[in-house]
């Protein structure tokens, strides 16, 4: 994986990783979970909640617990669906495919559709 220059870059990355094979993202989860938090910044509800969350993440997949990683990725799906109204027009379609892959890798891993 490589390093993404600005939050754009970095979605795409994203969204490529995760459509290929999400478990092999597992060694380096620390340092591009640390790279969206820094891309998100602060002081805006919804990006602190991202934040907040990716932090969980971060605890979850070190703890190795999938269901708990599972839980992570749903609510990281649900909180970028919510962004998606603040969201500048050319990240929505991007923003929306992100929150489903999410959505799919959480269920992939054990977690039941509510």
């Amino acid at each position: 994986m490589t390093h993404a220059n600005n939050a754009d870059q970095l979605l795409d990355i994203t969204l490529r990783e995760l459509s290929t094979d999400p478990g092999h993202l597992q060694p380096m989860a620390n340092s591009f979970i640390d790279q969206w938090v820094r891309a998100l910044g602060s002081g805006h509800l919804v990006l602190d909640d991202i934040s907040d969350e990716l932090e969980q993440l971060k605890a979850a997949l070190a703890a190795g617990k999938s269901l708990q990683i599972a839980e992570s990725l749903h609510s990281l799906a649900k909180l970028t669906r919510k962004s998606l109204e603040g969201a500048d027009e050319s990240l929505k379609e991007k923003l929306q495919e992100l929150a489903t892959t999410l959505d799919a890798v959480s269920t992939g891993l054990g977690r039941k559709g509510k």
